[in-house]
């Protein structure tokens, strides 16, 4: 069986991944380079929802995907997973949909309530605007620039083709074959899996006739000197620090719905200082080593999409995992690489399907 998969971040090399241990021909198109955007530039938290009730669909899915990153940390030893624990800290007056969903939920064995003075046994440096948080045991933080790389460089060894070449579009016209056209050449196929982050939405809207995949910018500042580093991942809505290889802190990040605009910007590492600074006021500008931004791909309801598209059994989209791309990704690899082969599936997968947006 001869299989394309189209993009080479998280998501496309953790299918890869899985698929190259088949006897199928697998083949990798990628335009840049292997984790060249959001995979590369992600701070690799792998956190668990806080959802109300653990047996919802994402729930699953993040229980699923936490039991994938544990199997690939004991496989890949020095791709640098580090076990770190996360805390999502609350604001005075906030209504923390986290916060509702965790007093609701049977299911704290691996999470509890801290108050603001518990927490500055953690970190005497958080601000009197935090009222508390919620502290998780069981999250990892990995290097998703080696994870997708190693992903990939493992099916590679395996006998996957790697093509340096950006797709123009799919034909699904051919009685027999699907054909991949890049600017550099033609490509026949019997399975394809669009798996290229935001730029998945043209090659889906072509065969579907939708807009399922929105590109969300989303901007992280890296700082240096900060001493003492954060022991922990401390988030507060969409907003995180964490301190990483080399005593580099990470700090983000933006949610801008501005299309394909990958560039950096000043008014975004004011938006980041300025919420950092209210739950950590020591931070400013002198920290700034780096700016970075990329480009989330975001579906209509902010969930994943995997599986096939609907007017054609052979084509699969793996993707839309937004600011929980590495979380989700070699989930999403495994699953499409049991659809191919026909292995039995949670029920709870087809609620990702593309048949919920057409």
């Amino acid at each position: 069986m001869k299989i394309g998969i189209i993009g080479g971040g998280i998501a496309g090399s953790a299918t890869a991944y899985y698929l190259s241990k088949t006897k199928s021909e697998v083949t990798i198109f990628e335009k840049d380079f292997v984790a060249a955007h959001s995979s590369g530039k992600s701070n690799g938290s792998i956190i668990p929802l806080i959802e109300k009730d653990k047996n919802t669909s994402i729930s699953l899915l993040s229980d699923y995907a936490l039991n994938i990153h544990n199997k690939l940390m004991q496989k890949f030893s020095d791709i640098y997973y580090v076990k770190k624990p996360v805390m999502h800290l609350f604001t005075k007056n906030e209504n923390s949909a986290i916060y509702e969903n965790y007093l609701n939920s049977e299911n704290h064995n691996n999470s509890h309530l801290l108050s603001l003075s518990e927490l500055r046994h953690i970190d005497a440096r958080v601000s009197d605007n935090v009222s508390g948080g919620l502290f998780i045991k069981n999250s990892l933080e990995v290097d998703s620039l080696m994870l997708t790389k190693s992903l990939l460089n493992y099916s590679v060894e395996n006998g996957a083709n790697f093509v340096n070449e950006n797709v123009k579009r799919i034909n699904t016209n051919s009685k027999d074959k699907l054909i991949i056209h890049t600017h550099e050449g033609i490509y026949n196929f019997d399975k394809i899996i669009i798996a290229n982050g935001p730029w998945a939405n043209q090659l889906i809207k072509d065969i579907s006739g939708k807009d399922l995949i929105t590109p969300i910018k989303g901007q992280i500042l890296r700082m240096k000197n900060i001493f003492p580093g954060f022991k922990i991942s401390f988030w507060w809505g969409k907003n995180y620090i964490t301190t990483k290889d080399k005593n580099i802190s990470w700090l983000g990040t933006t949610h801008e719905n501005i299309g394909y605009d990958e560039k950096p910007t000043p008014n975004a590492k004011k938006i980041i200082l300025d919420n950092a600074k209210e739950i950590f006021p020591f931070l400013d500008e002198r920290f700034i080593v780096e700016q970075t931004a990329c480009l989330r791909p975001m579906t209509k309801d902010s969930l994943p999409i995997i599986g096939r598209i609907s007017n054609n059994e052979n084509i699969f989209i793996c993707g839309g995992g937004s600011a929980n791309g590495i979380l989700f990704g070699p989930a999403m690899g495994k699953t499409i690489y049991k659809y191919i082969f026909n292995e039995e599936l949670d029920n709870y997968i087809y609620d990702f399907s593309v048949d919920r947006f057409l």
